[in-house]
């Protein structure tokens, strides 16, 4: 396995105090603290160990749990991993069928308290499980979302969600495209709840048969927290927020001070992670999707949302070519921008504890990838 890049220390600043105007706005403040995270991770699982076992297949999701170990939910294996806290395996849950406990194409997973949903796309099922794999109850993907099956989910601590709909599209219609799709909040048992109107879809390329990603497409991103639910489009750094009711409660704007201009390098980067791991047929209808397609002139402006342990959102700038670190800006619940932190442009951040950030790492060339736990220690505010 190639050598991986050591993970670098970093520093989160965060703010003491905001006016309410500017909480609301997410104007950023010179009274701040440091917050740090350790640069020796506390759990680093690599795709195999040192014996050549394999460990990971392609995990597409991390969850922690209470004794420092992690539950892996990975699409390769078909099943959930489980790991201790140093590392060590220790059980797998699941395998390859559509029986109960078996997946035959895990899509995504959310951890939602002390309990991990798992989307199997093609069994049209969520599987709810303990974090100790143990097997609930089971919905199928209509049911779970509120009676509309839902492209994208969050969630939060008590089970409640938040969910767009899939993409409803001519894809005989050439070239780049982006329709609008509902968004609404849902229980944890799936009742439908409050419909919180539309927001624009993931762009995509149509090529008369069928539809690809837009290269540096912008998609939209959704989080739960304890108090309010967020919606964005990433065209603008602005993110929506509604209250759990569904009543709009403001918005979180990033601060304008970046560079989104695209580059050629921002070109070839997206190309290279669009084609990464496809076979020489796949990647021949990709570069006839790059044909099609009309690169935009700006980068959206950011791609995740994260609601951490102490409901602060989290929000990723879009990662730029020949950049290792991207900037996370984090608002705390009433709307302050209380800090930026920088983390590496290869991890993508699955939860954020009250002391630790944990998610998976893959390299962009090699495409092998890597489980992390960082710990982060937040500093006292001044």
């Amino acid at each position: 396995m190639p050598a991986r890049s050591p993970w670098f220390a970093l520093s989160l600043v965060a703010a003491a105090s905001l006016a309410s105007a500017a909480c609301r706005d997410g104007t950023p403040t010179t009274d701040r603290a440091t917050w740090t995270v350790d640069p020796v991770p506390l759990l680093d699982i690599s795709d195999d160990d040192a014996g050549g076992e394999v460990m990971l297949g392609q995990a597409v999701h991390v969850a922690r749990d209470s004794d420092g170990g992690v539950i892996v939910t990975d699409r390769g294996l078909n099943a959930l991993r489980i790991f201790g806290s140093d590392g060590r395996f220790l059980n797998a849950v699941g395998r390859q069928g559509s029986g109960p406990g078996e997946f035959e194409y895990i899509r995504v997973a959310q951890r939602c308290g002390d309990s991990l949903f798992v989307d199997d796309i093609a069994l049209r099922r969520v599987t709810v499980h303990a974090l100790d794999g143990t097997i609930g109850r089971a919905l199928n993907t209509s049911e779970f979302a509120g009676g509309t099956e839902a492209y994208r989910s969050a969630c939060n601590a008590t089970g409640q969600f938040v969910h767009h709909a899939w993409n409803r599209f001519d894809p005989t219609r050439l070239g780049r495209h982006r329709v609008p799709v509902a968004v609404w909040l849902s229980s944890a048992d799936g009742a439908r709840r409050t419909e919180l109107g539309n927001v624009g879809g993931p762009e995509f390329v149509g090529r008369a048969n069928g539809a690809g990603r837009a290269l540096l497409g912008r998609t939209p991103q959704l989080a739960l927290g304890r108090r309010h639910a967020y919606v964005g489009d990433a065209d603008s750094g602005v993110v929506h927020v509604y209250s759990l009711a569904g009543v709009a409660d403001g918005v979180r704007r990033l601060p304008d001070n970046v560079d989104l201009r695209v580059s050629n390098a921002d070109i070839e980067r997206a190309k290279r992670l669009d084609s990464l791991g496809q076979t020489a047929a796949e990647q021949a209808q990709t570069r006839e999707e790059w044909a099609l397609d009309t690169p935009p002139a700006t980068l959206p402006a950011y791609d995740a949302l994260v609601v951490d342990a102490d409901d602060h959102l989290w929000v990723r700038r879009y990662p730029r070519a020949g950049v290792p670190d991207t900037p996370w800006i984090v608002f705390d619940p009433d709307g302050a921008h209380v800090a930026t932190v920088s983390l590496e442009a290869t991890l993508t951040v699955h939860e954020i504890g009250r002391d630790y950030i944990a998610g998976i790492v893959q390299d962009p060339d090699s495409g092998t990838h890597a489980v992390r736990v960082l710990s982060l220690t937040r500093g006292p505010t001044p």
